[in-house]
C-alpha cells in the first residue's frame, strides 16, 4: 500500500511540475528596452505606458491565442554599452519573446547584434536610417526613418517656402549624425548644399558658437536634429541670435517636454511627427480616452503610440500565423498591410521591415503642435 502511495505522490509531483511549466509556457513576455534614467527617461516611461495599455486591453480580451501577455523592462540609459547589458537581461534573464525599443538609435544599433543572434522579434523605436539597412529579419520598424523625415522637411523648405540657404545643427550621436546625413542628401537631390553644418555633443547647453557660424553663412532656414532638451535650448538661443531664420525640428518637435522647455521660442517651428494629440482621427481619440482612463492625462509623447501599436502588430501577426512560434510570427509580421495605427497613420510592413511610410507635418502654434500636412512615401518594396 505504501508503494502505491509513493507512486501516487510521485505522479502528483510530476503533474504539479508540468502544470507550472504549462503556466510559464502560456505567458508571452514583452520587454521594453529604453532609457528610464537620464534626460531621455520620459521616452522610456512613455514606451512602457503605451505597451502596458495595449497589453492590459489584450489580456482583458483573452490574450493572444490563449496566451497572456506580460511586460518587463530594463534601463538602457539611451547609450550603447548599457543597452547591450539591458538587452542581455531581457533575453537571458527575463526570457522575453519580443523587445520594443530602444527609443535611441545608438542603443538600438548596439543591441541589434544580440537580437539577431538569439532570434528575438524587435520593434526598434529609433529613427536612424542605418537600422533599416542592417537587413535583420527580426526587426520591424513602427517609427519613421530619418530619410523620410528629411525628405519631408527639405520638400517643405524648398517647395512650400522657396528657401535655398539651409543650415543644419545636429547632435553627434547616431540619431543626429544620421539625420544630418539624410538632410544633406535630400538637399543634394534638389541641387542644393547646406550653407553650414554644425554639431554639438549630447548634453551641451550652449550653442552660441555654432549659431554664430550659421549666421555668418547667411542661412534662411535652420534644421535642428536633436532630442527634446537640446532642440528646445537650441531654439531659444536661435531666436536671439538668428532673428528671421525659419526653424525646423526633428520628430521631437511635437513632444510636450520640448514645448515646455522651448516656450515661446518654439512658435512657428515646423517639424515632422508620427503622433500629435491634436490630430482629428477616431484612432487618436480612442488612444487619448483610453490613456486618460488608465493614467489620468493626455498622451503627448509619441512613443506611447508607437509602443502601443507594436504590441497590437505582434498580436495581429501571431493570430495571422495561428501560432506564437517566433519564426512564424516574424514571417507573418512581414505580410501585414493597411493596419490603422493609434496615431491615425497606416502601417504597411515592407520587405526591409519598415512599417511606417507616412508622417504628419506640424507647426507649433500657441505652444501646440498643429498638423499642417500629411506626407506619404510611395516608393516602397513589399515581399
Amino acid at each position: 500500500m505504501r508503494r502505491y502511495r509513493g507512486v501516487v505522490i510521485g505522479l502528483l509531483i510530476v503533474l504539479a511540475i508540468s502544470s507550472v511549466g504549462l503556466a510559464a509556457d502560456n505567458v508571452i513576455k514583452i520587454g521594453i528596452l529604453a532609457p528610464f534614467t537620464g534626460g531621455s527617461a520620459p521616452n522610456g516611461d512613455a514606451s512602457k505606458n503605451g505597451a502596458l495599455l495595449a497589453i492590459e486591453q489584450i489580456n482583458k480580451e483573452g490574450g493572444v491565442l490563449g496566451h497572456k501577455l506580460e511586460l518587463v523592462w530594463e534601463d538602457s540609459q539611451g547609450a550603447a554599452s548599457p543597452a547591450v547589458t539591458a538587452a542581455q537581461k531581457l533575453i537571458y534573464q527575463h526570457k522575453v519573446d519580443v523587445i520594443i525599443g530602444d527609443t535611441q538609435s545608438t542603443a538600438v544599433l548596439a543591441a541589434e547584434p544580440l537580437v539577431a543572434k538569439e532570434g528575438v522579434i524587435m520593434f526598434p523605436l529609433g529613427s536612424a536610417e542605418q537600422i533599416t539597412k542592417l537587413g535583420n529579419p527580426w526587426l520591424v520598424r513602427v517609427r519613421e526613418h530619418d530619410e523620410l523625415a528629411a525628405i519631408c522637411i527639405v520638400n517643405y523648405i524648398v517647395e512650400n517656402l522657396g528657401l535655398s540657404k539651409v543650415a543644419i545643427l545636429h547632435s553627434t550621436d547616431q540619431f543626429g549624425v544620421g539625420g544630418a546625413e539624410t538632410i544633406t542628401q535630400a538637399l543634394a537631390n534638389k541641387g542644393l548644399k547646406p550653407v553650414a553644418v554644425e554639431a554639438f555633443n549630447t548634453g551641451d547647453r550652449d550653442f552660441t558658437g555654432q549659431l554664430l557660424n550659421i549666421k555668418s553663412a547667411g542661412a534662411e532656414a535652420l534644421v535642428g536634429w536633436a532630442f527634446d532638451v537640446e532642440l528646445a535650448l537650441m531654439c531659444r538661443q536661435a531666436r536671439q541670435l538668428l532673428p528671421g531664420v525659419q526653424l525646423f525640428g526633428s520628430g521631437t518637435a511635437g513632444q510636450e517636454s520640448f514645448l515646455q522647455i522651448a516656450g515661446e521660442a518654439a512658435e512657428g517651428l515646423v517639424g515632422v511627427v508620427t503622433y500629435s494629440s491634436t490630430v482629428q482621427d477616431p484612432a487618436v481619440e480612442k488612444l487619448i480616452n483610453d490613456y486618460k482612463a488608465r493614467y489620468g492625462s493626455v498622451p503627448q509623447n509619441f512613443f506611447v503610440s508607437l509602443a502601443f501599436d507594436a504590441v497590437q502588430l505582434y498580436k495581429m501577426a501571431a493570430e495571422k500565423a495561428g501560432t506564437v512560434e517566433k519564426t512564424a510570427v516574424r514571417d507573418a509580421l512581414r505580410t501585414l498591410r493597411n493596419v490603422k495605427g493609434s496615431h491615425g497613420l497606416t502601417y504597411n510592413v515592407a520587405k526591409n521591415g519598415q512599417a511606417l511610410h507616412e508622417l504628419f507635418v506640424i507647426q507649433v502654434q500657441d505652444n501646440k503642435p498643429v498638423v499642417i500636412d500629411r506626407v506619404v512615401n510611395e516608393n516602397v518594396e513589399f515581399d
